[in-house]
């Protein structure tokens, strides 16, 4: 019976979980996309496992040339399949895509930019990041302020703010829709069995 499989999602420590807040800007963002990568990968073989797909067979879609390799592919089968919304989906695709700028440009990127900050504020995962988010960093503009100085004050900016906090509830709805998915799975695999032998 399904009913006893774990779910193997959380398997890292706080201590363990990077702070996104205190990474550069570059790095916030593509350890960010790191995170959402891994707690899709972490549900998809939650599923896979459920269904007594091999370990072997697992390990072998995620490999590096396997179907599951990419972040796109693991968001594209999660969301083929309903086992995400179309909200988590979206966000992942522009998480994606702001991955690929930062982790990709030679150019600076940063928060700080008008573009990335607009589409930042954008992600369905950050809209009540920036409801409830007191804005308690510096008036002075990045041009006045370096970074760093600014952190050492206490001081982020704005957008990679609602963009860490954005990230982390991202996280927790993946981790609810593996938890319902697993669970409405479950169910379904009792009722076909117990339809099966005729009760």
């Amino acid at each position: 019976m399904f009913t006893d499989i774990d779910i193997g999602y959380s398997t890292m420590s706080i201590e363990e979980r990077p702070d996104l807040i205190k990474e550069s800007d570059r790095g916030a963002v593509i350890v960010g996309a790191a995170l959402l990568d891994s707690a899709l990968e972490n549900y998809l073989r939650d599923v896979f496992t459920m269904h007594r797909v091999s370990k072997k067979n697992v390990d072998a879609m995620f490999d590096l040339s396997g179907p599951l390799s990419s972040f796109s592919s693991k968001s594209l089968i999660c969301y083929g399949f309903r086992m995400i919304t179309k909200d988590i989906f979206d966000d992942l695709s522009v998480i994606r895509r702001l991955r690929n700028r930062f982790a990709h440009s030679t150019a600076d990127v940063d928060f700080s930019s008008e573009d990335i900050a607009s589409i930042v504020k954008k992600l369905k995962c950050t809209k009540s990041a920036q409801d409830h988010f007191t804005k308690t960093y510096s008036s002075l503009t990045e041009e006045e302020i370096v970074e760093w100085n600014s952190s050492s004050e206490g001081n982020i900016k704005y957008a990679k703010a609602i963009f860490c906090l954005g990230v982390q509830c991202l996280e927790i709805e993946i981790l609810e829709c593996c938890t319902n998915f697993i669970r409405e799975e479950s169910s379904f695999s009792v009722y076909k069995q117990g339809r099966m032998r005729g009760t």
